[in-house]
């Protein structure tokens, strides 16, 4: 065999390293659409944002990749085979610009598909994958299984496993000092170029010495290597995946000073495989260290997993993946968390664990543990029983992806446990108190179970436990020398201010925050999306330019993509509140721009500064904003006027803000809705309203007509007469031909605020306005109460009659379809529950689907796009005489629900209480009622009577009755 040197073998890989940076050639990128023609050219490559990683399953990845072309965005699958193992762990991540070279790809048509930017071929990698990195701090690296290993696309650094494996071809030219004398056992030994025999070392110290050898010699060939020196982990790394054969150990001749044969090395490789005159030498293999004898022989050669007496088997850590269905496993517990009650109500607790699997190969270092989370839903002492440093057994575990990573999940009806005690080395007997041993499932009619699993002290289990705690100690006993245990926990999610995050931020870019809401917009396809901010500056976005926005915020304005969950929750927010928002994700567009990310909500909190003024993070925000506003920003449209009385208010003000009390709200007006609201100042500019309202007594000039416009309209419903509110942007106007000034307020902004804190100066300000104007009206003796009159009744005109008609009468009449109004009560609702008074359906397919699906599955649509959220509630009306009807709430038509949106009840608190506030007036206590059903007792119905109006019409072959409105009486 040929003996090559480094410098000899340098170039040509330098060579190979330039062909293969030819597959990412620019001027060979493929769009989207050529990707539709089945015939691939290998030297073409495309440019791709990483959309979405799958879990490996089976030993195969596959990547949901997005191209954009001309405007249009388009998505599709790559697919690596099993074959294809050098990319684990994957080396990119969600929203990372790559280029794939299509060397190697084939491509596979797919099914046409409705879904969003859906592009139906997969690219299938089964032989070899190459791509490249485009951004980021690693930009330019190439990522290539056709070569095995990675390498830097700068091509300056010699590979070095190159090296060691072209070290490990040379055939070894060992010296035998002048200096030793041979003794008898050296006839026995190899003559040269002979294998010394190995006999006497285990299979692991072999590896392990072959591991030494190839990175002193990958080590020292990055100093011959013009200066580039390769670290010492990356040549860990590197040798972990040399050739199999074992290099031949070599003692070098004592005379040669160290300085001098590292300064030459390349010199005395050259000239040692010209040299064939070398006489007969002697191999004198080294003894391996101590660490190497520990390992091998001590408890740090401890292997993980086991299989006991019964065929039970105990999964090694590191071999735990998805798809794994139901395993066992033992570990040493390196942190806890405190007992918690999950969404679910089930109480929860989470272990980390690790065992000699999670070592690194050549060194004692922790470097991997894996997480458990159990569950209970009865009792909490049925829960694992541990703290750090014990051992313990779980049975029956299942997997579960989290954050790009994989966790054991043991269910409450199926985890077993015991806890193993490294002190008495034994298994410690949990502590039960109260709590059944075990308990027959399913109600009384399933199997007996037990969460307590009791090995035997002289079984495998225990065996291998005692063998852990050794590991354990063994690892410990370490610290001082080379070994640093490195099992901390995971990063936890922090509050961060805005301007703090980046997606590097821990853990993988997820923080909470406390935001103000600006402005918020529904798109017809995708995220809904929010601008929200905390009055800091990310200096990694880009200022916004919107009509809505200032030029002072738009610094301030940060972009949240609210997904799911969180885009129903959108809908509910409103400009000018302030929220909570834990568990968002910072992420980079496809312009590298930052964006914040929101799927789960169940922790969102709307906050509110009389509720929550002692949380600090809201009244930071409070003060940013105040400071914000003194130094002349305007945090909204809302900030840029002044806040006025309403007697100040002439010709040449425009827009104002105000804090007034609402006498009246009028939602059967002709034109939008109508608020009449005051201050108690004086204004000649304002009229009376044409009809006089007891509400109106003694309030001449000092009231304002405000009509509702736009996104306004909806929030008429939620304005009780008598509550105090701080109104922006209002706008007295005065038109020929009308007598007097009113008001109009519009957009979606949020420009009605409850004003119930009393302490505010301005509420106070108008309390004492009110007890002044009521002591003017008594000095003047003007009543302002209004008169009874028992016998006055108004009626409601309906298209068929001027008089109400009895239940009896509408069952009976003959005229469909019709309208007309009847007086009743409402003495029941269904659903039974109403958070199940919305039900989500298919618009394309006419399906009902169940609360819990996304989507459809027979149309593959996403939510919001055919897939939306109905109302289904019905009433129960009942007259004096006895007789009922049922009538739906559900119309277009129905005032009663009309501004709020029909979304997932039960995800969407907020929705679900605006929902109960609205329905109080009319139902009464019939939700408590409900909810005595189940104690069980009986409570009477309590619930007001009622002027209903009620459409008629018929469909299936039956007179059905729809709402439209209901006013009291």
């Amino acid at each position: 065999m040929k003996r090559i040197s480094v410098a000899e073998a340098s170039s040509p890989k330098r060579l190979r390293l330039e062909d293969n940076l030819t597959l990412f050639d620019e001027t060979r990128r493929k769009s989207a659409t050529d990707l539709l023609d089945p015939a691939t050219d290998e030297t073409n490559n495309i440019e791709v944002k990483v959309h979405m990683i799958f879990p490996c399953i089976s030993k195969t990845r596959q990547v949901n990749v997005e191209m954009h072309e001309h405007g249009d965005t388009y998505r599709f699958l790559v697919i690596i085979s099993s074959k294809v193992d050098e990319l684990l762990p994957f080396p990119f991540a969600v929203n990372d610009r790559i280029c794939i070279s299509l060397k190697g790809a084939q491509i596979r048509p797919r099914a046409q598909s409705s879904s969003p930017y859906y592009l139906p071929v997969a690219l299938v990698f089964k032989d070899g994958i190459a791509a490249m990195l485009m951004s980021g701090p690693l930009a330019g690296k190439v990522f290539s299984t056709w070569e095995v290993d990675w390498y830097s696309a700068t091509g300056n650094i010699p590979r070095v496993r190159d090296i060691a494996r072209q070290h490990c071809r040379e055939e070894p030219t060992p010296v035998l000092g002048s200096h030793q004398h041979l003794d008898p056992s050296a006839a026995n030994l190899p003559q040269s170029g002979v294998q010394p025999p190995e006999k006497e070392l285990t299979r692991q110290q072999k590896r392990r010495r072959k591991r030494q050898a190839l990175k002193s010699v990958a080590l020292e060939a990055g100093r011959e290597s013009g200066g580039h020196e390769i670290a010492g982990p990356q040549a860990e790394a590197v040798a972990s995946r040399a050739p199999s054969s074992p290099p031949t150990d070599v003692q070098s001749a004592p005379q040669v000073p160290s300085n001098e044969r590292t300064s030459s090395g390349s010199e005395q490789t050259s000239s040692s495989s010209s040299n064939r005159a070398t006489p007969v030498a002697v191999i004198v293999p080294s003894p391996p260290p101590a660490n190497d004898l520990a390992r091998s022989h001590g408890p740090l050669a401890m292997r993980a997993g086991m299989t006991t007496q019964g065929g039970d088997k105990f999964t090694p850590i590191r071999k735990i993946e998805l798809g794994l269905g139901i395993f066992n496993v033992i570990g040493v517990v390196t942190s806890t968390k405190p007992l918690t009650q999950a969404r679910s109500q089930d109480w929860t607790r989470n272990f980390t664990i690790v065992d000699p699997s999670c070592m690194e190969d050549d060194v004692d270092v922790v470097t991997y543990n894996f997480r458990v989370n159990c569950f209970q839903k009865k009792h909490t002492e049925w829960l694992p029983q541990a703290e750090v440093g014990d051992i313990v057994l779980f049975r029956r575990l299942k997997t579960s992806a989290f954050c790009g990573g994989i966790n054991g999940v043991g269910y409450w009806n199926t985890l077993r446990w015991a806890t193993y005690d490294t002190q008495a080395r034994r298994f410690r007997d949990p502590n039960r108190n109260d709590a059944l041993h075990s308990e027959i499932l399913d109600d009384g009619f399933g199997y007996s179970f037990s969460p307590y699993y009791k090995p035997s002290e002289q079984g495998k289990e225990a065996e291998y436990c005692a063998q852990l705690a050794d590991w354990w100690q063994a690892i410990h006993a370490k610290e001082q020398g080379v070994t640093t245990v490195q099992c901390a926990p995971r990063p936890s999610r922090e509050h961060h201010l805005i301007s703090e995050v980046t997606p590097d931020t821990a853990p993988q870019g997820y923080f909470d925050c406390t935001v103000e809401i600006l402005y918020s917009y529904e798109n017809t396809a995708g995220p809904h999306t929010l601008y929200v901010t905390d009055y800091t500056v990310n200096p990694h976005t880009n200022p916004l330019q919107a009509n809505w926005c200032s030029p002072e915020l738009s610094a301030y304005v940060f972009k949240m993509d609210m997904w799911d969950g969180a885009g129903i929750l959108a809908k509910t927010m409103q400009p000018g509140e302030f929220w909570y928002l834990p568990n968002a994700r910072m992420m980079r567009d496809s312009y590298l721009r930052l964006h914040g990310k929101l799927v789960e909500t169940h922790k969102s909190k709307k906050l509110d500064e009389v509720a929550n003024g002692e949380n600090l993070h809201f009244r930071a925000l409070l003060e940013r904003k105040k400071k914000f506003e003194r130094e002349g920003g305007a945090s909204g449209s809302s900030a840029r006027f002044d806040t006025k009385l309403i007697e100040d208010i002439d010709g040449e003000v425009a827009f104002f803000h105000c804090t007034v009390e609402v006498l009246h709200v009028d939602l059967a007006s002709a034109e939008e809705p109508v608020v009449y609201v005051t201050d108690y100042t004086f204004n000649p500019d304002l009229v009376n309203p044409v009809e006089p309202a007891p509400w109106g007594l003694g309030l001449d000039r000092r009231i304002v007509k405000i009509v509702l416009e736009g996104g306004q309209r909806g929030k008429a419903r939620d304005l009780q007469p008598g509550a105090m509110y701080r109104i922006k942007n209002l706008r007295l106007i005065k038109r020929i031909g009308i007598k007097g000034a009113f008001g109009r307020l519009g957009g979606d902004e949020r420009l009605i605020i409850a004003a119930n804190d009393r302490e505010k100066e301005e509420v106070k300000a108008l309390l004492q306005r009110k007890e002044k104007w009521k002591l003017e009206m008594k000095r003047d003796r003007v009543s302002i109460e209004p008169t009874v009159n028992s016998n006055a009744k108004s009626h409601h005109p309906t298209p068929e009659t001027s008089e109400d008609l009895t239940l009896k009468q509408v069952i009976a009449g003959t005229v469909c379809p019709n309208t007309f109004t009847v007086v009743a009560r409402v003495t029941d609702f269904h659903p039974f529950e109403l958070n199940q008074a919305t039900y989500l359906r298919c618009t394309k397919c006419n399906t009902n689907l169940r609360r819990a699906w996304k989507r459809c599955v027979d149309c593959d649509d996403m939510l919001d796009t055919h897939c939306k959220w109905f109302y289904n509630l019905l009433f129960h009306l009942e007259d004096d005489e006895g007789n009922n009807i049922i009538v739906s709430a559900c119309n277009k038509e129905c005032k009663l629900l009309s501004g709020l949106t029909p979304v997932d009840l039960e995800a969407d608190k907020g929705a679900f209480d605006r929902l109960v506030a609205r329905l109080q007036p009319v139902i009464g206590n019939l939700v408590q009622v409900h909810d005595a059903y189940a104690k069980p007792m009986v409570l009477p119905v309590v619930s007001p009577k009622m002027r209903f109006t009620i459409e008629s019409w018929i469909a299936k072959d039956d007179r059905w009755y729809g709402l439209l409105e209901c006013t009291p009486l």
